[in-house]
């Protein structure tokens, strides 16, 4: 079973490192080291040096007589290294590399893009006219003006209505509903004068606007004058021209004062361009910032990809030279039997050599 132990948390700042571990397979090679000891090299050892004239000779240069215990552990270190499979590791780290930096390359090719485009958008925004944002900041207190007027008016046309016979709430929404609509009149009557083109044009509309206003506001200054019917002292006083007049100067004052004080279309056309100038530029910025970490995840991520395929290189190579101390405690457990149980007392002298890498891990650890 393959373990994997974490030796460090992953934060902004920092690379996972992960520490690899096959226990089984160390537990299995120290299990068959044992045995190759006991049965192959002990054994070996000892057939030998009992042998008349014991082997080997004194006198030998080479050794020609631990095949077994060599080809035991090369039979080991074929096992082992099949199982780690160390060497794919190696084109892994190249594939991860090469995928790792087409992804990147790919995010700074938009990256650069999108940093020329917020360039652009904020030497526009640098462009635009943000003095007109004063104007508007006087113009949004001016309304709360405008709401009181439209709150008398209300509470006014509310009141009449419930004495026709209205309920509370019918009064007052139909009061809400005709403050709402001259309020909403006084706000753009400027550009419905404008849609005139020539200042005879303006002219007309402006008093086919008001007229038309009077002619409703008279009609609903009727239908407000019957709650009154039977007092006749009031009712001459206050018929259905009052309501209207009243409701004109509603309308032309809340008009007027938004006239003067309001922003023209070109204005608001200004004001509209710089919001959306600036709401793109706010977009692009965002866009930048999730790009640029999209490519810092990624280089953490390969990073952390990196380390840990070369641990499990540097753990490959562990786990061979392991084998290859294993062979050479097997091998000198083999001479030093052998010398025991010698008859004539002597040592051969390969012996004394320097004992070798095995074959299947010598190009292995001379990496």
């Amino acid at each position: 079973m393959k373990t994997i132990i974490k030796n460090s948390d992953l934060q902004d700042n920092t690379i996972t490192i992960f520490r690899y571990k096959v226990e089984e397979l160390e537990q299995r090679i120290i299990s068959e080291h044992e045995l190759i000891k006991k049965d192959v090299a002990v054994a070996l050892g000892k057939d030998l040096g009992a042998m008349t004239p014991p082997k080997p000779e004194p006198e030998s240069q080479s050794d020609i007589y631990s095949g077994t215990i060599s080809g035991a552990y090369n039979t080991m270190a074929t096992k082992v290294r099949k199982e780690l499979q160390s060497e794919i590791e190696a084109i892994h780290l190249i594939a991860d590399k090469e995928e790792a930096n087409r992804q990147i390359d790919d995010l700074d090719n938009v990256l650069e893009l999108k940093q020329t485009e917020a360039r652009l958008k904020k030497r526009e925004l640098d462009d635009c006219d943000t003095t007109l944002l004063k104007k508007e900041r006087r113009y949004a207190r001016t309304r709360w003006f405008l709401i009181g007027i439209i709150l008398i008016d209300l509470f006014i046309s509310g009141a009449a209505f419930q004495s026709a016979g209205y309920s509370l709430i019918i009064s007052y929404l139909i009061g809400f509903a005709l403050g709402i609509g001259i309020f909403f009149l006084s706000e753009n009557i400027r550009f419905i004068i404008e849609k005139g083109r020539t200042k005879l044009q303006k002219w007309l509309v402006a008093t086919l606007v008001f007229t038309g206003l009077y002619i409703i506001f008279y009609v609903l200054g009727i239908f407000r004058s019957i709650s009154f019917e039977g007092n006749e002292a009031f009712t001459r006083a206050v018929g259905p021209g009052y309501f209207a007049a009243l409701n004109m100067f509603f309308t032309i004052t809340t008009s007027l004062v938004s006239y003067f004080n309001g922003l023209t279309k070109e204005e608001r056309l200004i004001i509209d361009h710089y919001r959306i100038v600036k709401e793109e530029l706010s977009l692009l910025e965002q866009e930048i910032q999730k790009l640029k970490l999209e490519i810092q995840i990624i280089r953490k991520r390969q990073a952390s990809s990196e380390i840990a395929r070369k641990q499990i290189q540097l753990y490959s190579k562990d786990i061979y030279q392991l084998v290859q101390r294993l062979y050479e405690e097997s091998l000198k457990t083999f001479y030093s039997t052998n010398v025991i149980c010698r008859s004539d007392g002597k040592t051969p002298k390969f012996f004394k050599n320097e004992i070798p890498l095995l074959n299947s891990l010598e190009n292995l650890l001379n990496q």
